[in-house]
């Protein structure tokens, strides 16, 4: 950690408990200033359930979460929170404007100023001319633009987003990228859940995988460099793919082909699957 830079959220020994089922084991984490984290795991692992907590939705059964040094649950701190919950959607039966302008007088934004707010977040996620445009008639990335809108209605300094581009298209989710990578240039530090890895790689500073508790932590070439020790060799002249380890038993490899070849390093995405495989063998 960055002891130059403010940490935002602290999660310490967090456990969280439905009567005998551990959701959340001993879970520690931060979030700094101006930083975007990852958290990686399959459906079921808790994941949606540590997030709540963060939002103060639900309470941990052991261990403490500082939110701006206070309890998440302090109404003084949801004013510093923007949230965009999993399966969320904006109000079908409002238009773009009054779901952004709403959400800001909900928020305690004053009235001018909340006028204020919502034609900025209309320009600045390119929703000027979706103005008038009701809710339910937008497309699902016209939706999350609106909802991201509606998160960062009240200028909030943490942003927590639960599978925020779930359902998109490509291009929809990279539109998507390009707000988040933007805001964090603003300074915003942003918690997201994904089931994307190529997300996480392309977005975050820091990346947590999570199965009930913390299996690995760290930047993305961090978690690549200490869990890829392997390679693929994939001989396009015959189809075969090898897994080798080690620069040498490449060359070996590879002087025996003919033909076109390729020598790939693994992605995140192949060391997640091999470290969430091994630890749902162990459960």
């Amino acid at each position: 950690m960055n002891t130059d830079t403010f940490v935002l959220v602290e999660v310490n020994n967090v456990w969280k408990l439905y009567g005998k089922f551990v959701a959340n084991e001993n879970i520690s984490m931060n979030i700094e200033e101006g930083e975007i984290v990852a958290l990686l795991g399959p459906n079921g692992a808790g994941k949606t359930t540590l997030v709540k907590q963060l939002y103060g939705e639900l309470n941990p059964n052991k261990g403490e979460i500082r939110v701006l040094g206070s309890k998440p649950t302090d109404r003084g701190i949801k004013k510093h929170m923007g949230v965009v919950p999993q399966e969320c959607e904006p109000y079908g039966d409002l238009t773009v404007w009054d779901n952004i302008y709403y959400m800001a007088r909900i928020k305690g934004v004053d009235k001018e100023r909340a006028k204020e707010r919502t034609k900025e977040l209309l320009e600045q996620l390119e929703l000027s001319d979706k103005g008038k445009t009701l809710g339910r008639d937008l497309s699902g990335g016209l939706k999350r633009r609106l909802l991201i809108s509606m998160a960062l209605v009240n200028d909030p300094k943490l942003i927590i987003l639960d599978e925020p581009t779930t359902g998109l298209d490509p291009q929809a989710r990279r539109e998507v990228w390009d707000i988040l990578l933007k805001l964090k240039k603003e300074g915003k530090s942003i918690l997201l859940t994904t089931h994307y890895l190529e997300e996480a790689e392309r977005l975050a500073n820091r990346i947590y995988f999570i199965y009930r508790k913390i299996i690995v932590e760290g930047t993305p070439n961090e978690v690549k460099d200490k869990f890829a020790n392997w390679y693929e060799v994939i001989d396009y002249s015959t189809g075969n793919v090898y897994r080798v380890k080690g620069e040498d038993e490449v060359k070996r490899i590879i002087q025996q082909l003919n033909g076109k070849f390729e020598v790939r390093a693994p992605s995140l995405e192949d060391v997640y699957l091999e470290v969430i495989k091994s630890v749902q063998g162990v459960h």
